[in-house]
């Protein structure tokens, strides 16, 4: 398998991604150097949530690639080794907009497939809503549908659950708590998250090497939530989808629980598929890698 890494400068923001494919693509004389060739393989787009990386996607490029996909994994606006953008914004629909400029640079003529995981999924939300034309294929993992995700996040067992959430509104004292003792918080919050899972100390010495110099933009995403909550953002999120989904849970999620997305097909008006995994928490890509894999080849190839 081939793999290689780029940057690209979105005008914003300079986003660090991976491409990875069967064999590097062909490329001729007359090819300007900083423009990333084109290949015949449909490209699937996966994008990471928090607090993870790029490297959240591990075993799934692999399987991706054996199935006939050209693979692009990008690091999101904020965090290392990705740009901070000059503009602030840290919002669903921006975020969206930096993976569209992918697409349109990476497949102009083509729609992708997408894989969001956490705040990459939320950012999906938007991306379908806002260019579907431009995707085939939306796979959210551990994220519902927004209009059913929304109502859930003031019952108790989900407060409990997004305590979190909250002390990250408080200036300074959430920088000061996110980087305390190492960003002991990370360890937290996967342990809690994912309940099943042994981090190895490489996933979370790469997770970290990411968020360690970019405590206030990692903060960004969830600063903005009241804005978006309340702004013309929040008709987009909220729109139904029309673009194929599917919808992967694990069952043992400590982040965002199963029952979240509960009758949320009502809210797809294309083609919607869900699978809840079992002995799986919000790292699901990560802990179940096959059933993952699997899921996700077979919903692409249809």
């Amino acid at each position: 398998m081939w793999r290689a890494s780029h940057r690209v400068d979105l005008g914003d923001v300079t986003l660090a991604y991976e491409v990875s494919d069967e064999r590097p693509p062909a490329v001729s004389a007359a090819a300007r150097a900083d423009v990333e060739p084109i290949a015949a393989r449909p490209l699937v787009i996966a994008a990471h949530g928090f607090p993870d990386d790029a490297t959240t996607f591990h075993a799934q490029v692999p399987a991706l690639v054996a199935a006939g996909y050209r693979v692009v994994t990008p690091t999101l606006r904020g965090y290392a080794p990705s740009g901070v953008p000059r503009s602030g914004r840290y919002d669903p629909v921006t975020i969206a907009r930096d993976l569209l400029a992918l697409a349109d640079r990476l497949s102009p003529g083509t729609p992708v497939r997408f894989v969001g995981h956490d705040w990459g999924a939320v950012a999906g939300f938007a991306l379908v809503a806002l260019a579907p034309h431009r995707v085939s294929h939306f796979a959210a993992l551990a994220i519902p549908h927004l209009r059913a995700l929304l109502p859930r996040m003031v019952t108790p067992a989900q407060l409990r659950r997004s305590w979190y959430m909250g002390l990250f509104q408080i200036p300074g004292v959430a920088e000061a708590r996110l980087r305390a003792a190492d960003l002991a918080l990370v360890d937290r919050l996967w342990r809690d998250w994912s309940p099943g899972h042994v981090a190895s100390v490489e996933e979370l010495r790469s997770v970290k090497r990411g968020i360690r110099e970019r405590i206030g933009p990692v903060l960004g995403y969830y600063r903005a939530i009241p804005c978006v909550l309340s702004g013309p953002e929040r008709r987009l999120l909220l729109a139904p989808t029309t673009v194929a989904t599917l919808r992967l849970h694990g069952m043992d999620d400590g982040c965002i629980g199963v029952a979240c997305g509960r009758g949320e097909e009502r809210f797809y008006e294309g083609r919607f598929e869900s699978r809840q995994i079992v002995n799986a928490g919000h790292f699901l890509q990560r802990e179940r890698p096959e059933e993952v894999n699997e899921a996700l080849t077979s919903f692409f190839a249809c």
